[in-house]
């Protein structure tokens, strides 16, 4: 059966919400904000609304470096 065109499942945790400017060279990530998938699809979406300079994306949170 067939479980949508979604990459990942809404309720999985661990995403971020991450941006870039459409003119200038700058990019971010909300790191303080850890979410699901879902949360953070929906909020960039929402931010994508009021920021139209702005493209805004959910992603996987970055792991922490840790040397072998």
């Amino acid at each position: 059966m067939s479980q949508g065109i979604d990459p990942h499942d809404s309720s999985e945790p661990g995403y971020i919400v991450a941006w870039r400017s459409k003119k200038k060279f700058e990019a971010g990530k909300f790191l303080d904000e850890v979410m699901t998938f879902g949360e953070a699809r929906e909020k960039a979406a929402s931010l994508s609304a009021g920021d139209p300079e702005k493209t805004y994306w959910a992603e996987a949170q970055p792991q922490q470096y840790q040397p072998h």
